[in-house]
C-alpha cells in the first residue's frame, strides 16, 4: 500500500526512518491519547525496533509530510473483514487535515487490497478531533 500528494507520502517503514519517528513520536500529549502497548517516553530504540518490526510489513506505514516521519498509521488486530486503525501524528501537525486524509485512504486501501469493512479505533474519551474523523469514515470507537 502506499500514497502520495504534493504534500503527503504513506508508504511502508525504511530504514533511515528511526530518527523523524522517534522525534515527532516522542510526545506525552501522543501518549496521553494511545493505549497502553504505546511507549512513552517513545525513544530513538523504541523507533528501532517500530521500524525494525514493520520492515516487511504493511500492517504499519509510515505518514511522511514535506520529507519527515511525522507518524504512523496502520492496521492491528486483523480478524476476516475487521481491523483496528492506528494513527498517531506529532502534535505540530494536528488539525491539518493529515489524520482525515490518512484514514479515508487506509479505509479505502484496507477495503480494495485486504477485504476488510468493519474498522474500528481504540480512541479515548475527549480526543475530539479523533472521534471527528471516527464517526466521518464510520469507524466503531473504543474506549
Amino acid at each position: 500500500m502506499f500514497y502520495e500528494s504534493n504534500d503527503l507520502i504513506i508508504r511502508p517503514y525504511r530504514d533511515g526512518d528511526e530518527g523523524s519517528l522517534a522525534f515527532y513520536s516522542n510526545n506525552k500529549l501522543i501518549a496521553a491519547q494511545m493505549p497502553a502497548w504505546f511507549p512513552s517516553p517513545f525513544t530513538y530504540d523504541d523507533a528501532l525496533v517500530w521500524v525494525a518490526d514493520n520492515l516487511q510489513s504493511n500492517n504499519n506505514l509510515a505518514i511522511i509530510y514535506y520529507g519527515d516521519v511525522i507518524g504512523n498509521i496502520g492496521l492491528r488486530n486483523i480478524n476476516g473483514s475487521e481491523a483496528e486503525l492506528v494513527l498517531w501524528l506529532g502534535p505540530d501537525f494536528w488539525n491539518h487535515g493529515i489524520g482525515s486524509r490518512a484514514c479515508q485512504w487506509l479505509k479505502e486501501s484496507a477495503q480494495k487490497e485486504l477485504g476488510i469493512s468493519r474498522l474500528h479505533a481504540f480512541i479515548k474519551d475527549g480526543n475530539v478531533a479523533a472521534e471527528r474523523i471516527a464517526n466521518a469514515l464510520g469507524v466503531k470507537i473504543d474506549r
